[in-house]
């Protein structure tokens, strides 16, 4: 899920850096943000693919919940950069920003997984809520 909604913020953010009445402050913002996000969450899938271990599934969470939070600021700054409703292409900026926004709705949860990944910090099981 981290992927799509990643993927979906990435073709979003592609439509603000080609657009250059943006500020190239903003595009290049955009693109770092995005692209870090992008870069953790194929570094994880690339340690998943070779076996998942306890060690794994923990950075796994950890990547979703940074990515969530990068897309929480990516993808609204994107769509208002983008803006113009009157555009031929609001439909598809909203379009894409709807199905780039929703990772928190998907489990496990941030606030019921505090505690897990705390306890794995100090060698205790991590177990999913």
């Amino acid at each position: 899920m981290t992927g799509s909604h990643l993927g979906a913020a990435g073709a979003l953010v592609e439509r603000v850096l080609l657009d250059d009445r943006v500020p190239e402050s903003e595009r290049v913002q955009l693109l770092v943000e995005t692209e870090g996000a992008m870069s953790a969450a194929e570094g994880v899938a690339r340690r998943i693919d070779d076996g998942l271990d306890e060690s794994t599934l923990a950075d796994s969470l950890y990547v979703r919940y940074r990515v969530q939070d990068a897309l929480s600021r990516v993808v609204p700054r994107a769509a208002e950069l983008l803006g113009d409703l009157g555009s031929t292409t609001s439909d598809e900026v909203g379009h894409l920003a709807t199905c780039a926004n929703g990772l928190a709705l998907h489990p496990p949860a941030r606030f019921r997984m505090t505690g897990p990944p705390a306890a794995h910090l100090v060698d205790g099981p991590l177990t999913i809520a």
